[in-house]
């Protein structure tokens, strides 16, 4: 069994556990996996899901977009009526 979280750096981790009979879960040291490129995790919503088998991610990502041009144009006169 494994634990998944998202670290603060945005970073999905990986944390093996061991269930021995009649005692609490153990876990062994984590192991960061990827980054998730989530955005902000400012809220508590869940941005990963894990496959039943714990091979794939689905993981609702911040697609970066390129900023939109400006243009400035200086000293325009208006056209003579």
């Amino acid at each position: 069994k494994e634990l998944f979280y998202l670290a603060l750096d945005g970073q999905l981790v990986s944390v093996p556990l061991r269930f021995a009979p009649a005692h609490q879960p153990e876990s062994e040291s984590h192991v960061p996996m990827f980054f998730a490129h989530t955005g902000p995790l400012q809220d508590l919503s869940r941005h990963y899901v894990v496959s039943p088998d714990g091979r794939r991610f689905l993981i609702d990502t911040v697609v970066e977009e390129p900023a939109a041009p400006i243009t400035i144009i200086l000293n325009w006169k208006p056209p003579a009526d």
